[in-house]
């Protein structure tokens, strides 16, 4: 992976002076040869060279070549493509392994006395979401979107953390659901991949399989519509559960 925070934070102000031109000029760069981008960023070939060692490339060479890679994971879907893995999510949505995992979910909602929803930037929304959805459904829930605010103590029984992550590698996330485990919280996490990190750690996942849009700013763009869709199918059956208690 290029241009990873990671990466980037060990830039100088020389060096970021090359990021800022490369990410604004990619499809440029691809056809440039160093000296022309030293040129056209204003820095010498030997900064060229140290800024490609700290992304964790050995040259100039393997550099556009990563460069070329990270362009085409990260171009922009066509919208009938996006329209697309979207209906492979609701045909998905219609399978017995869905239905079994979203039956799960309510029955631990409907079995806890105590429900955070977690998650953080994009994810968080999702979060906030989530909790004033599971409220109106009539099981009060609480959302966070700060990593570091403090897990329940023991005193919270029957705690039950809804973690959301697209990338399922969070790591502000994955400190969270050690806290929670901690406390003996069940854990359902809401995640792209099954096999991520937040997805192992889980007592349920529940995937949704779309492809991630990360832009070149490291801005995530990816489809939110699967995670709306399974916050609400977990919350119409609460709200079916609740209906049966009326009656």
């Amino acid at each position: 992976m290029i241009f990873t925070y990671e990466q980037i934070s060990k830039l100088n102000d020389t060096e970021l002076i090359v990021y800022n031109y490369i990410i604004k000029n990619i499809n440029q760069v691809l056809k440039m040869n160093i000296r022309e981008l030293a040129s056209e960023s204003h820095v010498s070939t030997a900064t060229i060279t140290r800024f490609c060692h700290k992304l964790d490339c050995d040259g100039f060479v393997e550099f556009k070549i990563e460069l070329k890679r990270f362009n085409e994971v990260n171009k922009m879907p066509e919208i009938d493509d996006e329209i697309t893995m979207l209906n492979q999510f609701f045909e998905y949505s219609k399978g017995k392994e869905f239905h079994d995992n979203i039956e799960q979910a309510v029955n631990y909602i409907v079995d806890s006395n105590f429900i955070v929803c977690l998650g953080i930037g994009q994810s968080g929304i999702m979060a906030k979401y989530a909790a004033r959805f599971f409220s109106n459904m009539g099981y009060y829930s609480q959302y966070i979107d700060d990593p570091f605010y403090p897990a329940p103590t023991d005193r919270f029984e029957k705690c039950l953390l809804v973690a959301f992550s697209n990338s399922g590698e969070t790591k502000e996330v994955i400190d969270q659901l050690r806290l929670y485990r901690g406390v003996q919280s069940r854990i359902i996490s809401i995640v792209n991949d099954t096999n991520s990190t937040i997805g192992r750690m889980s007592d349920l996942t529940i995937p949704y399989f779309i492809k991630k849009l990360i832009l070149p700013n490291t801005k995530n763009i990816s489809s939110q519509v699967p995670v709306v869709y399974i916050i609400e199918r977990i919350g119409r059956k609460l709200q079916a559960i609740k209906n049966k208690e009326i009656e």
